[in-house]
């Protein structure tokens, strides 16, 4: 259930034509992001951004 969970995030997100090394390599740069001491401010900023994705519906 979550891996298809994750694969609609990665289409919703506009990723889907995306190589699998440079999905892998964004996410490995969150994960960096979010253990930076500043990372409740990246994680504020991002949630909001994709509560705003999920609201619209949008694609991208």
């Amino acid at each position: 259930r979550r891996k298809i969970q994750f694969g609609g995030l990665i289409i919703k997100a506009g990723l889907a034509s995306e190589e699998p090394a440079v999905l892998l390599g964004m996410l490995t740069a969150g994960v960096r992001v979010l253990n930076a001491p500043n990372a409740m401010e990246s994680r504020r900023r991002w949630k909001e951004l994709g509560d705003r994705a999920f609201g619209s519906g949008m694609k991208h």
